[in-house]
């Protein structure tokens, strides 16, 4: 019966298609199967009893040698492939050519008769499968980059060009054979705008968008070409590849345009009594008219308010010269007043083009509607009913309070004017559900709940066509210098930037309501942060420091101005990478302050960098406007913060301090 079994277990393992060789504990050969004795031309009887290097002098690699050690000793497996372990043994197909494989090794037993079992795998076939393949793509690659109609150079990091396609040669004017070797900043006419777009590819930073360069051929001809790259690596090795478009064709149509359209200027200028224009082209002309009345509205508030502020330095500056201070802090809080009411303009121009930066917070509009009841009285004028209607158990919302704040007010002055013999402002709050029908019959609405906010006047009231536009950019009903334009279209984009609705009803003689739809927020809403008195300020602990990330230097001298006047020390980075560096030392950092919209990394980008190894640090933003959407949608992370251009300086002060307090 055992010799039967012995028997059958020997067939088995001389019909295995893989080869099997057992190994004792002095690593010398047991058996080896049929499998082995084709691919090492070595047979059965002549290797038991014999090493490995005995049976292949000088030919067993390392790592088998060192994996059967392991077996013998720990128990332990290994598999050795052909990619990283090339040449295990010498062994050969039935072709007589070098056989590729792959080697597991594992125990056989165990201890004290443990021996080890050695697998040979071949994938001879499976790998020359693969280079076929490769080779076919390859071809394949070839064949679309030598047909591509645009230039395809390949580069490596030094700049220095590895491959070219024969688009590229044309492009340039050189043999492909000239190409490859050339520096591409010998190709280029201004290369100070490659090396700038060269360093940002090989720090990693990914093109969004392409560039456009000026080549310089080799018979000395320009040549304007937009470029788009990637960056690659190979074997640790860093490439770019390039892909320019010739857009000579494009620039050349695009500066007979310019010359058409200058042509034509002249000629309406010399015969400004009608041509006759198309529908289109009457309701472009409107639009601009309509932009030219804007453009002169604000030139004339700006104007008027930098006349505000650049006299009362420049008397500022006089009187100081003279040693007369009595009444500079006068001239200081004028030039003050017309620098709060630019800043006010400018963020009325961002709401309604969507772009003011929002702080979103959970917010209950009734408390914040009662807290301006004193505030809308003294707006609306004794002439004017105040009634305030609030829901029971409103829900919350979330969105800019201060935002919020702003286009209440707005609308009430708006109300206020369309009562000139006086009149009743009611504002009303309520839960609201907007169903699939209404979201159907206005496009721009997500179904859903809402909380609804409610502004209703009994003035004047407006007709249809009126209706139709009032929340247009730059439509005012308003005489010309009494208003921009700007009120309602600011509403209305603060409304959609924060992923609400507005709607407005309104009858000739009967008055107007707006309202404001805000998307419910699932959370309670927060308590506004206690203030801190200048005595409380003042205190910085040893040795607390900020870091302040800024490319424009006035500010970031302001800034850390402000910081050693609280006793903080301040570092300072006039960009990114700068910042990064420090982030990524090991110096105390106790807040961040970045910019947003720094050039190359910006802001976000540093807060989230240096939060992988400070993951409480804690960030103060700056913003001039909404670069992108996410700051309305969930940009600020716990313990990030954010304040908007222009601000005061106790301002900052204040939520520099409450942040570090609140951190320590």
């Amino acid at each position: 019966m055992h010799q039967l079994e012995d028997e059958l277990l020997s067939s088995v393992f001389d019909a295995v298609d893989t080869g099997l060789i057992v190994l004792d504990g002095s690593m010398r050969v047991v058996a080896w199967n049929a499998w082995f004795v084709s691919a090492s031309g070595i047979a059965s009887q002549d290797a038991v009893g014999r090493q490995l290097d005995e049976l292949f002098p000088g030919a067993v690699s390392p790592g088998l040698r060192s994996a059967i050690t392991d077996t013998l000793e720990a128990g332990s497996s290994r598999l050795l492939t052909h990619s990283l372990h090339p040449f295990v043994l010498p062994l050969q197909t039935r072709s007589g050519r070098q056989l590729i494989h792959n080697v597991s090794v594992r125990p056989l037993g165990t201890r004290p008769d443990l021996r080890c079992l050695v697998q040979i795998v071949d994938v001879t076939v499976a790998v020359q499968r693969e280079q076929v393949l490769r080779e076919r793509q390859n071809a394949r690659y070839d064949a679309v980059v030598n047909s591509a109609p645009d230039a395809i150079l390949t580069l490596d990091s030094q700049g220095v060009i590895q491959l070219a396609n024969p688009a590229a040669a044309s492009e340039f004017g050189y043999a492909l054979r000239e190409l490859v070797g050339m520096q591409m900043a010998a190709l280029l006419n201004v290369p100070e705008t490659w090396n700038e777009l060269w360093t940002s590819l090989l720090e990693g930073t990914v093109m969004h968008r392409s560039v456009e360069v000026t080549a310089r051929r080799k018979d000395g001809s320009v040549s304007f070409l937009e470029v788009s790259a990637a960056r690659w690596q190979s074997d640790m090795r860093v490439f770019v590849t390039f892909i320019l478009r010739n857009v000579n064709e494009r620039r050349a149509a695009e500066e007979a345009l310019r010359d058409l359209n200058q042509t034509l200027e002249e000629r309406v200028d010399e015969r400004t009594q009608e041509l006759l224009r198309a529908e289109e082209q009457l309701r472009q002309a409107q639009k601009m008219e309509a932009v030219g009345q804007l453009t002169g509205g604000i030139a004339h508030d700006f104007n008027n308010l930098l006349a505000g502020i650049v006299g009362s330095l420049d008397l500022m500056q006089t009187r100081i010269a003279q040693g007369r201070t009595e009444h500079v802090e006068r001239y200081a809080k004028a030039a003050m007043s017309s620098a709060q009411r630019a800043a006010a303009l400018t963020h009325r121009l961002l709401a309604f083009a969507r772009r003011q930066p929002l702080d979103p917070k959970p917010v209950n509009a009734n408390q914040l509607i009662a807290s301006m009841e004193d505030l809308l009285r003294r707006t609306i004028g004794p002439m004017h009913a105040l009634e305030i209607v609030t829901a029971g158990g409103l829900w919350t919302t979330l969105c800019d309070p201060n935002q919020l704040e702003s286009a209440i007010l707005n609308l009430a002055i708006n109300a206020r004017d369309a009562m000139p013999e006086g009149g009743k402002l009611t504002i009303e709050t309520a839960n609201a559900h907007l169903d699939d029908a209404y979201g159907a019959a206005h496009i721009d609405v997500t179904p859903g709940q809402y909380v609804s906010i409610c502004i209703t006047d009994t003035g004047a009231g407006m007709t249809p066509d009126v209706v139709e536009r009032v929340f247009e950019p730059f439509f005012t009903t308003k005489p010309i210098g009494q208003g921009t334009g700007l009120g309602l279209s600011m509403v209305y984009g603060f409304a959609k930037q924060s992923e609400g609705h507005v709607k407005i009803y309104s009858e000739v003689g009967q008055g107007t309501t707006i309202r404001i739809y805000l998307p419910r927020h699932r959370g309670v809403a927060q308590e506004e942060p206690s203030t801190i008195s200048p005595a409380e300020m003042s205190r910085a602990e040893a040795g607390e420091t900020v870091l302040v990330v800024e490319d424009e230097p006035v500010i970031r001298n302001l800034i850390v101005e402000v910081l050693q006047e609280l006793g903080y020390r301040a570092l300072e980075a006039s960009d990114g990478p700068a910042g990064l560096k420090v982030l990524q030392s090991g110096q105390r950092i106790d807040l961040l302050v970045t910019d947003v919209g720094l050039p190359g990394i910006n802001g976000r980008q540093i807060a989230d960098a240096a939060r992988e190894t400070r993951p409480g640090l804690k960030v103060l933003f700056i913003t001039g406007y909404a670069e992108n959407a996410t700051l309305a949608n969930g940009f600020l992370d716990p313990g990030m913060e954010m304040i908007t251009k222009p601000f005061a300086v106790e301002a900052l002060a204040t939520r520099i301090t409450r942040m570090i307090q609140g951190a320590r």
